[in-house]
């Protein structure tokens, strides 16, 4: 057997890069904790974890593939719980259900936060019958579990509204700095004006950021888009008048940190006039899951409609997201996967959004 030693922060980090490493085949030999040196205030405890992977195969059964594949999720989740110390959760579904080890072990290793996974996965274990055979129960199980994680999100297309009331629909995007908000807002606006046929005015608010003007104007004209900035509330009730024909005018707004109360009453204040302006709470899933809730939290006081998800294809999880929409119940109506424009901008459904939450990888078109 070929072994190597993998260091992480923790339990979880080091089984997704040992099975990007080695591969789904790959078993856990031994762990243990490195606990934080007295003498470094700046350090922090990190766990160590041997692996190995078989240099030959044998010829065993398909149930006999199957009791090995459980062996291996077991040997993982114990490790988790000794080393880890997660919650009594997690023992409470190891002890009652039993064939929930590999699908817990698949939530934890996409980033899926322990909490929200044992609750989906004690929702989907109730209720099941009691004389099932173990293969039975685990594909009962599987099947249950996606429905929850189904039920559990809502998606909705925010963005297909013609101007029949002669009223254009104005959509902001707000959130944290650095989440890609201007090139969502150019991806959005291609595929309206190419795709789907319609007028689009652009409107910046961000009077903060060195060149956010000018990088937008420069998006509308490749695009042949009208765009002006507006750094006032008079400002805005001027362009949105000359936009009027519009059928969709989408705001890009200055990002500030999520500490920052006063800039964001800035924001909230210029928009807060009766504009009837929807609001998409933009969050990029390459933040950590306590700066994404900060975050969240923090832009709430504008009322987001939707949430929009940037960068997918930076971030090795995708789990958190499962855990946001779980503590702000938002539908998500856009998310993106790339920096081309328009290519990599997808709207949703759930399948979608499952798959991408799940870790598969999800390039998508309309």
């Amino acid at each position: 057997m070929n072994k190597r030693i993998f260091k992480a922060a923790n339990i979880q980090e080091a089984i997704a890069t040992i099975k990007q490493e080695l591969g789904p085949e790959a078993m856990i030999l031994s762990t243990r904790k490195i606990p934080r040196k007295p003498r470094d205030p700046y350090g922090r405890d990190m766990v160590e974890v041997e692996a190995g992977i078989r240099t030959e195969q044998n010829n065993v059964s398909k149930d006999g593939d199957l009791l090995a594949s459980v062996k291996a999720d077991i040997a993982e989740i114990k490790d988790m719980v000794a080393i880890a110390g997660m919650g009594s959760g997690m023992h409470n579904v190891l002890c009652s259900q039993f064939e929930s080890v590999g699908v817990l072990a698949a939530f934890l290793r996409s980033g899926v936060s322990e909490k929200l996974a044992c609750a989906l996965i004690e929702k989907a274990s109730a209720g099941m019958a009691d004389d099932l055979g173990p293969e039975e129960r685990i594909r009962r199980l599987k099947q249950n579990v996606m429905h929850q994680c189904l039920n559990h999100m809502s998606v909705k297309d925010y963005f297909r509204r013609t101007n029949i009331s002669g009223l254009p629909h104005v959509a902001a995007f707000v959130g944290p700095t650095g989440v890609g908000k201007t090139t969502t807002i150019a991806k959005l606006a291609a595929m309206l004006r190419f795709k789907r046929k319609m007028r689009v005015g652009l409107v910046s608010v961000d009077n903060y950021r060195v060149g956010a003007f000018e990088q937008l104007k420069a998006y509308a004209g490749i695009m042949g888009l009208f765009c002006v900035p507006a750094f006032s509330a008079g400002d805005l009730a001027c362009a949105l008048d000359r936009m009027k024909s519009m059928d969709m005018i989408l705001i890009d707004t200055a990002g500030h940190s999520h500490y920052d109360k006063e800039k964001i009453n800035e924001i909230l204040a210029l928009m807060k006039a009766d504009f009837g302006i929807s609001v998409h709470l933009t969050l990029s899933v390459t933040a950590e899951s306590i700066n994404m809730k900060e975050a969240a939290q923090a832009f709430s006081v504008f009322n987001p409609e939707t949430y929009v998800f940037t960068k997918i294809d930076e971030a090795k999880r995708c789990g958190k997201i499962l855990d946001q929409i779980n503590d702000m119940n938002l539908p998500v109506s856009l998310i993106t996967n790339g920096q081309k424009v328009p290519e990599d901008l997808i709207v949703p459904d759930r399948q979608t959004l499952v798959k991408t939450i799940l870790g598969k990888n999800t390039k998508g078109d309309m």
